[in-house]
């Protein structure tokens, strides 16, 4: 049982699109970051456009500003990005938790 609802698409809709599997794997791993981050007591706010891929917002409590955290995928697979320089693997959600807490504070 899931509190999901059904994605299965309405009964003569035919505009029913597939979330491709690069999105879906995007979003589960952004979702593993923000649980991670609400253990440290911090906010994260999950934007998903219909057509773009998702982001997540972390607000940074000394400025009026949000950190983006993107999730990329290269040779040596899923990484967290943020700050457009600062990389950790997609496998240490906990660590690039903590290390995107440390620069919102």
């Amino acid at each position: 049982m899931s509190n999901l609802p059904n994605c299965s698409p309405p009964e003569g809709r035919g505009d029913w699109t597939p979330v491709p599997p690069e999105t879906a794997q995007r979003l589960e791993l952004l979702v593993r970051l923000m649980v991670c981050l609400r253990s440290l007591g911090r906010g994260s706010v999950l934007y998903l456009d219909g057509r773009a891929e998702p982001v997540l917002s972390v607000p940074v409590l000394s400025r009026r500003r949000s950190l983006a955290v993107l999730v990329v995928q290269d040779g040596g697979g899923w990484s967290y990005l943020w700050d457009a320089a600062h990389r950790t693997p997609a496998r240490s959600a906990r660590v690039a938790a903590e290390l995107i807490a440390g620069v919102t504070r």
